[in-house]
């Protein structure tokens, strides 16, 4: 008896670790130049969320559980870039961290694939070339361009003898949402450059409009598809704004998804009314019943509880959240040491490009309104590892006013009182604690002197709200 019952055991066991290998992907490699000690993994849903240490050799092996074959990320710093996978597999990597996307290659069982993809990467980088250069162009011209793009990635996905039918299937349709994605930005980059938009014929989004919003497949391996599901939110629910001023934006998405069957698709579609979680939106109480209602994760419900509780936290005149943050000249900083003074605060990294552009419009304030009631704070969320960065950037820059360091970045207590998730962020706060604003006018807006003399100029500030531009 003993017998069939260890024989029974053993079986079980193997059974059930060969089931786990069936349902693992194992990722290595060896990434060459660098100094980060881990490679992060994530999926498109960020439900998947896996870290493989780098040894002193450069040199990383991790495996671990997915669900589905399809396009993934992985980051080292701040380089990250697709990667295919697909339960029972092995990839392994080589890159090298001084040119991360010129030199990597894959090996391993999904080898043809991966270095598929990065052969159209590459491709892709050398038609677009320069950015501006690529979008900022007459109209004509830009759609000769994306067209001659998307023709040469499609003889390149054509004449590759190694991947099959299906996944070539699969790749043209990528293929063709990322023409697609390209065609939508055009007037992004355009206004951007050229400080005025592009004229665009009347049904130029309808391509966008019109797409599918069933395709799930493509939802989890194309990220301009995901991105495109935003755009058609944008560009539908201002087509049916410009019919009908009076609609309900949360009606409108509700009867939007009905006709969506992917559960990812609908979510995506969605969380979009997350954003109506604002100070301004009177109707918020009866605004978050409803869109809870039409959203289905955990996840994305628990993001929309978070916004709305920041939301009422945040409303102009609650008591703001209180922070300790080390301060550049030495010591620590809270809030409470500031009472008494109308505060300004800008959220910044040394990496923020947009971040750094409002710096000497900011030197010019601290300067402009030296010895008034009113304190300048500039809060970095560096990484620990960029913090010798922030220690030589701020006597670089010489922005003034007071300089303070959060250690926690976007996770501290603070941020995420104020769900700070994008910088540069700029917030007021009034001479007792209070909120005057979550979304202050930026340094180099024409608004922003006027603005903080309203506040400035009155023995007890005036609760004024301000959409940020």
């Amino acid at each position: 008896m003993r017998f069939y019952i260890f024989t029974f055991i053993s079986w079980a066991v193997f059974f059930s670790c060969s089931n786990v290998e069936k349902n693992n992907i194992t990722f290595s490699g060896q990434v060459k130049n660098t100094t980060e000690a881990i490679v992060k993994v994530s999926n498109y849903n960020s439900t998947l969320k896996e870290e493989i240490d780098i040894d002193s050799l450069g040199y990383f092996s991790g495996s671990f559980k997915i669900d589905k074959k399809g396009y993934y990320y992985f980051q080292i710093g701040r380089s990250y870039t697709t990667v295919f996978f697909s339960p029972g597999h092995k990839v392994n990597v080589s890159i090298d961290a001084d040119s991360f996307f010129h030199f990597i290659s894959y090996s391993g069982t999904l080898k043809n694939e991966n270095n598929y993809n990065v052969a159209k990467s590459k491709l892709r980088s050398k038609f677009v070339g320069n950015a501006k250069d690529y979008f900022v162009v007459p109209l004509q011209e830009f759609q000769a361009k994306i067209e001659k793009t998307q023709s040469a990635l499609l003889d390149l996905l054509e004449d590759n003898n190694v991947l099959s039918q299906e996944t070539k299937a699969i790749e043209k349709r990528i293929i063709y949402y990322e023409y697609l994605q390209s065609y939508n930005n055009y007037q992004k980059f355009y206004s951007y450059h050229k400080k005025t938009n592009a004229k665009l014929p009347d049904d130029y989004y309808e391509p966008i409009i019109n797409m599918d919003l069933n395709d799930d497949e493509m939802f989890r391996y194309c990220r301009a598809y995901r991105n495109l599901v935003v755009e058609n939110f944008r560009h539908s629910s201002k087509e049916a704004l410009s019919k009908d001023v009076g609609i309900d934006i949360v009606d409108f998405v509700g009867e939007r998804i009905k006709k969506i069957s992917s559960l990812d698709i609908k979510e995506q579609f969605a969380s979009m009314l997350i954003r109506q979680m604002k100070e301004s939106n009177l109707n918020i109480d009866k605004d978050y019943i409803r869109i809870d209602s039409l959203l289905s994760t955990d996840r994305m419900k628990d993001k929309l509880l978070l916004r709305y509780k920041s939301a009422k936290e945040n409303t102009s005149g609650a008591i703001a959240a209180d922070f300790d943050y080390e301060n550049f000249d030495g010591g620590r900083t809270s809030l409470k040491d500031l009472k008494g003074k109308i505060i300004y605060i800008d959220v910044w990294a040394t990496w923020c490009g947009p971040c750094i552009k409002e710096m000497p419009a900011l030197k010019e304030l601290v300067d402009h309104y030296k010895g008034k009631d009113i304190e300048f704070v500039s809060i970095s969320i560096d990484s620990e590892k960029d913090y010798e960065k922030w220690r030589k950037m701020v006597p670089e820059k010489d922005v003034g006013g007071i300089q303070l360091y959060d250690s926690e970045g976007l996770s501290s207590s603070f941020m995420r009182s104020f769900s700070v998730s994008l910088i540069p962020r700029f917030m007021m706060i009034d001479r007792d604690g209070k909120i005057i604003t979550a979304h202050a006018p930026r340094p180099t807006s024409k608004r922003i002197k006027k603005y903080i003399d309203s506040h400035l100029n009155d023995d007890k500030p005036k609760v004024v709200k301000f959409k940020s531009t």
